[in-house]
């Protein structure tokens, strides 16, 4: 554009430093940054200001966006947003706290992107009484109907806080719940080993109608294995086959929550034989069928898989060498 000559103008920068925001090209805004300063263009248009301190709290530059925010006359809830964003982003979460407690000062009302930003924030340093009254502004706001993942944020924050109760009660009263707020419940019960609650909200998830995901066959995958539920272990190892699941990233992740689940629920033949199916052979698998073997005491078979995990190539890591310890005690 420039080479024909063309001069662009706020909408061309707006756009530019949306760009170097989302790529994290912090020397390109910095530049185009240069170029509009003696233009003045900042000063009267706010969605340019706005774009341009979005741009600095996408890129983690967070004193100069603050720098920017303080020098806007007039800061909308836009101006707010980006702000909260980049601290919640770069976890900051606490400013990201008192940015909102400053907003509802300046009466200046959050909207659902706002929300998701400060629920994730109370999520993450686990403040569950401010997400609380974050829950209670959203019904008063009544805009949960209308926003599909703000419902999932607010199930992530209670799930984040370890109230899997009140996540539960969340996702329940949702208008509409998505896949998005059930895989955070499911994840949620699947950290806190509650593997049965787990496996029973996936069985409610599936009549809702929902099809599941990747995260959500990994997870429950995690609950067959801590359950010792191989039955529904095996259903998922056949919808898993069926779907075919083709990225071989995919298949991987996939590959290793089988080999673990079959591992913890002492199928060691199904698990071995998974992993060597497998495209793709890590660490993370390795352990999987290590840990298994060294867990039913079969220390010689663990210390075969030691022995054919370096051949191929794989460094062992602290949960590896823990195994292999263990594995060589029980075989003496």
């Amino acid at each position: 554009m420039q080479r024909e000559g063309l001069s662009p103008d706020e909408v061309t920068f707006t756009c530019l430093f949306n760009a170097c925001g989302l790529t994290g090209n912090i020397d390109k805004g910095r530049r185009i940054h240069d170029e509009i300063l003696p233009r003045c263009l900042l000063e009267s248009n706010t969605i340019l200001g706005n774009a341009l301190l979005d741009m600095y709290a996408k890129c983690g530059m967070l004193v100069i966006a603050q720098q920017l925010f303080d020098k806007i006359t007039v800061r909308n809830v836009v101006s707010w947003s980006a702000l909260i964003a980049g601290y919640v982003q770069h976890e900051r979460n606490h400013e990201a706290i008192h940015c909102f407690e400053e907003m509802q000062h300046e009466g200046i009302f959050p909207d659902s992107v706002t929300f998701i930003c400060l629920l994730k924030a109370c999520g993450n340093i686990g403040a569950i009484k401010k997400g609380e009254y974050i829950n209670e502004k959203i019904v008063e706001r009544g805009i949960l109907k209308k926003d599909i993942v703000l419902g999932a944020a607010l199930v992530d924050m209670y799930v984040k806080c370890g109230v899997l109760e009140k996540a539960r009660k969340a996702l329940q009263e949702l208008p509409v719940r998505d896949l998005l707020s059930w895989n955070a419940l499911i994840s949620g019960y699947v950290q806190q080993e509650k593997a049965n609650d787990a496996l029973r909200s996936f069985e409610q998830m599936q009549c809702d109608g929902i099809a599941p995901n990747m995260v959500t066959l990994v997870c429950v995958l995690k609950a067959c294995g801590s359950a010792g539920a191989i039955d529904k272990g095996e259903q998922i190892h056949e919808r898993i086959m069926s779907e075919g699941f083709r990225d071989e990233e995919n298949i991987t992740i996939l590959g290793t929550a089988l080999v673990d689940m079959y591992a913890k629920c002492g199928s060691l033949i199904k698990a071995q034989k998974i992993l060597l199916e497998l495209p793709q052979r890590n660490i993370v698998s390795w352990n999987a069928l290590i840990t298994g073997y060294s867990q039913q005491g079969q220390g010689q078979e663990a210390l075969a898989c030691f022995e054919k995990m370096q051949n191929e190539g794989i460094s062992p890591n602290k949960v590896t060498f823990l195994c292999i310890l263990v594995a060589c005690s029980h075989s003496g």
